[in-house]
Parts: structure tokens; sequence; C-alpha cells
């Protein structure tokens, strides 16, 4: 969603509660960022608390920068540091034991969790090894022994590993070198029976917006884990293709659910741009629209060309009850994270 749709300019928040405390799990800090302007998007989009999480890269992470925020917050912001493999990346061995060590000057420094992007299959394949591999199994046993919260990307929509889009999105897995998704997620399902109270937050709903049932087995097999409801934008669109569905879904999980935005990622991917006030904020609109609303917002023909998966289709609101707001704002994420 990006700020050439004129629809995104009408965007406000004026119509969604304003009494209800709001904890954005899922945000991004970027080099040089100010802190006031992330905090600006967000108490505008209603949010009085979040989790800043860190990123790793084959060049660093953003630790320092991630800490330094939440220390300004004032205490209204969490912080989840990433792992370190520059190492691998130098073409250095790495010991298993590093990234348990890793772990515990995370938390020593004030990190209160651990974000993963690396399960993002772009940066997946670049890994010392899977996930399900004797290379991180000392790193999950530690996690799941100490209680440690780890926030995890798995996979990425399907549309990337289809070969008619190769060119249409930033990453295509079409061609040889991936794992397929249902590999990646077998790979979480073995993590998941080893360690069976490994306090996991998956990401992105695990970009299972279209397969509720597939959602709904793995919350029933697990019931240490829960999921982010951070945008892929797309899958607020498959959503509503069967609102009533996805209603139910809500509140039958509505203890598991975790509010997120992925506010901060604009910037972060492309440094070439400035932070889009208007882009960052339709992700929140777009969120809080679904779950707060009963309405039907027909997917305006500007916005369809940037995002075709939309095109014919409303936004249709879940309206869920009060009760549930609270629990997936913030009460979801907090009892997450206490230890």
């Amino acid at each position: 969603m990006e700020a050439q749709s004129p629809f995104l300019e009408t965007l406000t928040f004026s119509a969604f509660a304003a009494d209800i405390p709001i904890l954005d799990g899922h945000v991004h800090v970027w080099p040089g960022m100010q802190p006031q302007a992330l905090w600006a998007l967000l108490e505008r989009a209603g949010a009085r608390q979040c989790n800043a999480v860190a990123i790793t890269t084959p060049h660093g992470t953003l630790n320092v920068e991630t800490l330094r925020f939440k220390k300004a917050s004032g205490g209204r912001a969490y912080a989840f540091g990433a792992l370190d493999y520059t190492p691998h990346y130098r073409g250095e061995a790495m010991d298993p034991e590093d990234l348990v060590a890793q772990a515990e000057t995370l938390r020593t420094q004030g990190f209160d969790g651990i974000k993963m992007v690396e399960g993002k299959t772009a940066y997946y394949v670049g890994l010392p090894a899977r996930f399900d591999s004797p290379f991180f199994a000392p790193f999950f046993a530690w996690m799941e022994r100490e209680g440690f919260p780890l926030l995890l990307h798995v996979a990425d929509p399907p549309r990337m590993w289809d070969p008619a889009r190769v060119g249409l999105d930033p990453w295509s897995y079409a061609g040889p070198g991936y794992p397929t998704r249902e590999e990646q997620y077998a790979e979480v399902e073995r993590i998941l029976a080893r360690h069976p109270r490994l306090r996991l937050i998956v990401a992105h709903f695990m970009f299972l917006w279209d397969d509720l049932p597939a959602a709904a087995r793995f919350l029933e097999a697990h019931p240490s884990v829960a999921l982010d409801l951070t945008p892929g934008v797309e899958g607020y669109f498959l959503l509503s293709r069967d609102p009533g569905a996805a209603r139910e879904f809500f509140l039958l999980y509505q203890d598991r659910l975790i509010y997120g935005t992925d506010m901060g990622a604009g910037p972060l991917l492309d440094r070439e741009h400035a932070l889009n006030p208007v882009r960052e904020g339709a992700l929140s609109w777009l969120v809080r629209a679904t779950l707060e609303t009963d309405w039907e917002v027909p997917v305006p023909p500007d916005l369809a060309r940037l995002l075709p998966v939309a095109a014919g289709q409303c936004l249709r609101g879940l309206a869920l009850p009060r009760e549930v707001l609270e629990k997936v704002y913030s009460q979801n994420f907090q009892r997450w994270v206490s230890v």
C-alpha cells in the first residue's frame, strides 16, 4: 500500500475506539531514525505502547538502535533483539553455543525477547543451517527452558512461489534453491514437537490468511504459540472473502492473536526513501478497520492497481466485541512476554 493512491490520503482513525489500550506488537526501527517520528505515527493510530523488533542482516543487526529506542521510550516500549550471523557471512564457522550466548546477552542487555526475521525464505537460504538442524538445537532448547519469547517470521505469501509472478514482487522463490512453504512449515512443526513449551509468536499470521482450517490446526496442536496480525496487506482482503468464517476464527482464538502493523518497515527495507506517514498509517488503519468495524469498503481502482489481489473486492470488517479487542490489542502480547 503506497502513497500514490489518493484513497490512502483520506484514511482517518476518528471512527475507531479511543479508549482501548493498544500495544503494537510488531514495529521496526531503522538506521538514523528519530524516535519521535515513529511515536507520532503510533499515537495517531491509537497505540500507546509498542514492541520494537530488531532484524539481522549479513552486515550485522539493529540491536543497538532497537535497545536505544526502548530505553528512550519512558517505559512505553518493549524490544526484541536479533541474532548476529556475521561470522558465518565472513566464511567463519559458528558454534551452536554461540547463539545461546547471544540470547543470554540480549536478555541481560534488557531485551524482552528475540525476533527472527531469518525465517523469511529470502534470508533463510543464507543461514548456516536449517532451523530444525543440530546447529539451532541448543538455542531453541535454551529459549524453551528460559521462557524467553520468540517472534518468528516463517516463509512468505504463496504468490512468491508462483513462476508467473517472477519480477512482480520484491522476492521470488520460483527458481531452484529455495524450500517450499510446506517444507518450512514442517520444520517449525518439528521444532515445536521437540520444544512444546517454546514461547512462540509467529509473525504475519504465518501467511495462512487464506487457510483458516490450517491455522486452527496449528494453534490447536501447539498451545504455547500465538499468531500476530501484522499485514501482509493481502491477508486482510483474503479474510474479507469469508468474513463470517474469519470472525468465528477470531472469536475462537481470541487469546492467541496479537496486534501488529509492521510500522517502520518501509524506511527499513528501502533506505532510499524517507518515512511515508500515509503508507505507514494505512497499515494500522487496515488492521483496525477489519477488527473493529462492520464496514464494507470497496477497493478503489487506484488502490487495486497497486494491490491486484484486492481488485474488485471489499474490505469487510469483523466487528469484534470490546473484550476481544482488549485481548488482541494489548493483553495477549503482555501475557506472552511475561515470565
